[in-house]
């Protein structure tokens, strides 16, 4: 039986530390891996749900996408946001919140190429789904490159209901 002061030294011992860090224990590791794990569970259900009403007849691997980092986000046919996967805020700074009705231009600045912005319009008009990358701007002010890979969603009955975007931070700038 271990007394109460040694019961903590050997608590205190098996603290993983490094220079200048808090304290680690490994479940803290697991704590974090189950928060992501999580938060793609529930992005993969708020897609599902969007899906059944929406009635989408778009097939996508979004389970995949999301476990692999991607950010989603889902405009209505007037571009403003409707929904955003929970890697939204740590690509942007941005939470769901704060997106929710803004159009993604609101994440555009003096260095996005007004070029791309024009390409991925035309493209999307014609009902076509591009690629591109451009740069973005975070809630701090600082660019980043965002490949960007977005497409009209028709419902059951070929209506155009939503816009989506796969997007993956490329490289921070500046």
């Amino acid at each position: 039986m271990f007394s109460t002061s040694a019961f903590a030294n050997m608590i205190r011992q098996s603290y993983v530390q490094t220079e200048g860090d808090a304290p680690l224990f490994c479940w803290d590791i697991i704590q974090l891996n189950r928060a992501t794990t999580t938060n793609t569970q529930q992005d993969f259900y708020g897609l599902k749900t969007i899906m059944a009403t929406r009635q989408w007849s778009l097939n996508l691997n979004f389970r995949e996408l999301l476990q692999n980092h991607y950010t989603i986000v889902i405009t209505d046919p007037r571009q403003a946001i409707q929904w955003v996967s929970s890697s939204f805020q740590k690509m942007t700074g941005y939470s769901k919140l704060e997106a929710i009705g803004q159009k993604p231009s609101f994440l555009q600045g003096k260095n996005t190429d007004p070029q791309q912005l024009i390409y991925l319009r035309e493209q999307l008009s014609a009902g076509l789904k591009t690629q591109t990358e451009i740069v973005n701007y975070r809630k701090n002010g600082e660019e980043y490159l965002c490949w960007i890979e977005a497409l009209p969603v028709l419902n059951r009955k070929g209506e155009l209901v939503n816009y989506l975007a796969i997007e993956k931070e490329v490289k921070q700038l500046g």
